[in-house]
């Protein structure tokens, strides 16, 4: 079995699958499987290729660029100031629809380091109707993020944004980015619903258009309407295959109340389907007509991240043929089915709900989400646990 060096995965036979957390510390940005949440940059200017920083849409200051390129590809910003100008984005925030801006929370990110010792800098948000907020913070000798959030006036019909750093000296910046809602990682334009989260594979589409993102920008399902769905390019699940996911619940499993499913495959209605049914007192995987219960599970507690994989042989769908691993633990499997699961190739798929009944919607968190088409053995399970327990802190 071959191994994917990185996060030290298991890669061969993989067919669909998404990680969230894949690369997000990794500088290649090519290499990140999870961009980030559907948005749009409005400081994306048309006029360069980057962003406002390039160009003479920083007005009341000159920035040099002779620090070569952020990790995203824009360019890093000198701004040397004696201490008694701003520098601030066009006033219209070039050549955007402000009516779309109009009575939204948005939020002004930028990557800021001072060179030499730390001081305050300031970043603002303006709207002519509700005027300016501004947050300040220390900026050190090292790359952050600041971001500042602010609810504009209906229908202005000026905007912008500011680096105050009238305490003067030099500051380094890059990236900047103005969108509605809470920050998200940047994109120098627009990234779309289908953008934000790449197959592992690449090729498969994924669309967040029915997913809600929290407040550092990753995907959330919140128990009402939220799922992803797709179609899986494999045999079907009369084949071998193996389900793995990293997944936690917003409220303790006690307290779950009835059936929750953090995923489904086939259509529930014609017993052609496989799903994690979680309720108050245990889980069981769903498969074709019959369910299987896991004996040794200990419940989940709220907001803590749990990794689950599941294994089928083929053949009759019995205990034989079937294995659980819950945080590396092999379950005890109650008596299941002896029928052989009829489902049909490139089945559909539903992460955050019963895709055959659109109910059971799940309340949390599903960063990691995978189907292979073999049957893991116990190494294979392990070797992936291990790979996610330090990141997710299972």
């Amino acid at each position: 079995m071959g191994i994917h060096r990185g996060p030290n995965i298991v890669k061969d036979n993989l067919v669909f699958g998404y990680d969230t957390g894949y690369g997000v510390t990794d500088n290649d940005t090519a290499t990140r499987f999870y961009p980030g949440r559907n948005t749009v940059n409005y400081l994306s200017d048309g006029i360069s290729n980057y962003n406002i920083v390039q160009g003479t849409n920083w007005n009341g200051a000159t920035p040099s660029y002779t620090l070569g390129t952020s990790e995203f590809g824009t360019p890093i910003g000198t701004y040397n100031t004696s201490g008694t100008s701003y520098m601030y984005s066009h006033d219209y925030v070039l050549d955007d629809d402000l009516s779309t801006l109009s009575a939204q929370t948005v939020t002004f990110s930028v990557y800021l380091k001072r060179q030499g010792a730390s001081a305050t800098v300031g970043i603002r948000i303006y709207d002519n109707i509700s005027g300016y907020t501004t947050v300040y913070a220390a900026a050190t000798n090292t790359f952050q993020r600041f971001t500042m959030s602010k609810t504009l006036g209906t229908n202005p019909t000026r905007i912008f944004v500011m680096i105050d750093n009238t305490n003067g000296g030099i500051i380094d910046f890059h990236s900047p980015q103005l969108e509605i809602g809470a920050a998200s990682p940047f994109v120098d334009g627009t990234r779309s619903s289908t953008q934000s989260l790449i197959d592992l594979k690449r090729t498969t589409d994924i669309d967040v258009s029915n997913v809600s993102f929290d407040s550092t920008g990753q995907p959330s399902f919140d128990e009402t309407d939220d799922h992803i769905t797709g179609v899986l390019p494999m045999d079907g699940l009369g084949a071998p295959h193996t389900i793995e996911m990293v997944f936690s619940s917003n409220v303790n499993q006690g307290s779950i109340g009835g059936r929750k499913d953090p995923f489904s495959i086939g259509n529930s209605s014609t017993h052609q389907y496989s799903a994690l049914d979680v309720n108050t007192g245990n889980m069981n995987w769903y498969f074709y007509s019959r369910d299987t219960t896991f004996t040794n599970s200990p419940l989940m507690v709220a907001n803590k991240f749990y990794h689950i994989v599941l294994s089928y042989a083929g053949g009759a769908s019995n205990n034989t043929n079937k294995k659980v691993w819950f945080n590396g633990v092999q379950q005890t499997l109650s008596a299941g089915s002896s029928e052989t699961p009829l489902l049909p190739n490139n089945p559909s798929f539903s992460v955050g709900r019963d895709r055959g009944r659109n109910t059971a919607y799940w309340p949390g968190e599903i960063p990691v989400w995978k189907v292979y088409q073999t049957a893991f053995t116990q190494e294979q399970a392990l070797q992936n646990y291990n790979a996610y327990k330090n990141r997710f802190n299972i």
